[in-house]
């Protein structure tokens, strides 16, 4: 006999599983427990105290979109009420070339809607190129490109893999991106070529694959990512922070799952998904405790914690093994994101030329080599690191004083460029220690190239985390900050693998989400929710009344 049951039990209380829990506990009027690992609620939505008192740093998911929690907005009225306080970017991207210090923006649609002030940017450059920037923007925004995306990022893909997604559909059929040079051929042309096909400036080519880079971690070189890049680019246009940290949005979602009365457990790991004649009826934890499942059980861990761990082999088709044990881990997953808590921020040498380069969000600092980013993969590849340093500087303090003390600056240095992927080459613990300081030491050199200021003398602390700690996320396997790689047999329809990115298992009653799922790996709720909306196909559960008119 089971010693509790619910309706519904979720595996994992990470963004994605969270989200799931949030609807079917509302709009499936399912009685719904989350069982979590760790101490509390919220998975890679998690941020501390952990370089100095005071100074509040994200320890995994940083910058997010706002449409990355706009449905939950529209369907949960008190998640704002309970803490969730989206801060936009003045101004979202921006870069600065070590060569001369030149150096352009790309201005938020709130502010700048007609993107007239980032074409004025980009004119430094290429004249040609803000012109082509601007038809790319009316293809984004008035043609219908985000809503595509977004119709995109919230649906589940197509049942049959080998269908054009929404997206896909949507850039075969603009008549803007025609007009730019769009054919077939850039389905699986490179980010390099997909860029240098549109902008004549090589400088600005590498900027903009390098912005796109830092959200998407796809090699600028690899086949098939390019227009992956082209509309990462685009949507990072609507990037900001959240007030607090990313753990203010676990906070509000937490609350309104108790306060719509759901269940969460927090360190209650589970073991294993209870199966009967082919169907999940529960959980088993890791003290013997077991929890009846009436309706249905949903992993938010990863596909190989799924297939491996939680369930077993003899549950799944030969083929689901064998994509699941093959999947890419090593290109997203050596990042360094090290946060520098400092007296005052980065004086930008460059800044005496654009003042507004301060406020920049998502700043790139490096060189105008397009091929400077593949190098870094190539590198990382041969477990060594690359001597050019790729770097972007986030920084939500300028617009969310909250994270610091009084009169002090802090700022997040995201580094692609160093350390070996944790999935290719072990290392012991003093090895990734002595790493973490070397490569600190050379993140402040790097620095120093744009801001002289950016000595020791001007740091208080200083908060590394890469792959060695992303392994503490028990759904980041290997130590892949993304869940699984981006590469485009891992992206979309294809995410984690076709036979797992409609959420429903070949086990009855077993559903699955998480950061590995479709689309991409990020701090989005659309995982969970398309999930969700799985679940209510199947069992016939309602869904958000705004979701028809939308379009998701």
């Amino acid at each position: 006999m089971a010693d509790a049951t619910y309706d519904a039990i979720v595996i994992g209380g990470g963004n994605k599983a969270l989200t799931t829990a949030l609807y079917l506990q509302k709009y499936g009027k399912m009685e719904t427990a989350v069982f979590e690992r760790k101490h509390e609620i919220g998975g890679c939505m998690a941020c501390d105290e952990s370089g100095v008192p005071g100074f509040i740093h994200d320890q995994h998911a940083t910058d997010i979109g706002d449409f990355y929690f706009k449905m939950v907005e529209e369907d949960f009225p008190q998640f704002k009420e309970r803490g969730y306080e989206w801060i936009p970017y003045e101004i979202p991207g921006g870069g600065i070339f070590e060569e001369d210090q030149s150096n352009y923006l790309i201005s938020s649609p709130f502010a700048d809607p007609d993107q007239e002030i980032t074409a004025e940017s980009f004119a430094r450059f290429s004249q040609r190129d803000a012109d082509t920037w601007l038809k790319l923007w009316d293809m984004w925004s008035k043609e219908g490109g985000f809503d595509a995306f977004m119709r995109y990022l919230h649906n589940p893909p197509h049942p049959n893999p080998d269908e054009p997604d929404i997206f896909e559909a949507f850039l075969m059929g603009s008549k803007e991106l025609r007009e730019l040079g769009f054919d077939r051929g850039w389905f699986i042309r490179t980010a390099i070529q997909v860029m240098s096909d549109l902008f004549e400036s090589d400088p600005l080519v590498t900027g903009l694959i390098r912005i796109a880079h830092s959200w998407q971690s796809v090699p600028s070189d690899i086949v098939g990512g390019g227009l992956y890049s082209l509309f990462a680019l685009l949507s990072q246009t609507r990037f900001g922070g959240v007030k607090g940290g990313t753990h203010s949005i676990a906070h509000a979602a937490y609350k309104c799952f108790i306060e719509d009365g759901g269940k969460s457990f927090a360190e209650h790991e589970v073991r294993k998904v209870l199966i009967e004649n082919g169907k999940a009826k529960g959980v088993e934890l890791n003290d013997g405790t077991q929890i009846e499942a009436r309706k249905l059980v949903v992993s938010g861990l990863s596909p190989h914690q799924l297939v491996f761990e939680l369930t077993g082999e003899e549950y799944w088709p030969w083929r689901t093994l064998r994509r699941v044990r093959n999947l890419s881990y090593w290109y997203a997953g050596s990042v360094n994101w090290y946060t520098w808590d400092v007296h005052e921020p980065p004086n930008y040498l460059a800044a005496k030329d654009n003042p507004d380069l301060p406020k920049v969000g998502w700043l790139t600092l490096g060189s105008m080599d397009p091929w400077s980013m593949p190098l870094s993969h190539y590198y990382k590849r041969l477990g060594q690191q690359c001597p050019d340093i790729d770097l972007v500087i986030c920084n939500h303090v300028n617009r969310d004083k909250t994270r610091v003390p009084d009169g002090k600056w802090s700022f997040l240095a995201e580094d692609y460029s160093g350390g070996p992927p944790l999935c290719l080459y072990k290392h012991s613990d003093k090895w990734w220690r002595d790493y973490k300081k070397e490569h600190m030491e050379a993140q402040l050199k790097h620095i120093q190239k744009f801001a002289p200021n950016m000595t020791w003398d001007n740091v208080i602390g200083c908060s590394p985390q890469n792959e060695f700690d992303e392994t503490r996320m028990l759904n980041l396997y290997k130590g892949c900050w993304s869940g699984v790689d981006h590469n485009p047999t891992q992206l979309g329809r294809h995410r984690p693998i076709p036979e797992l990115a409609r959420h429903k298992t070949t086990i009855e009653g077993l559903y699955a989400t998480g950061v590995a799922w479709h689309f991409a790996g990020s701090c989005s709720a659309s995982q969970g929710y398309n999930c969700y909306k799985i679940i209510a196909e199947d069992l016939g559960l309602s869904l958000p009344p705004k979701s028809k008119d939308r379009g998701y």
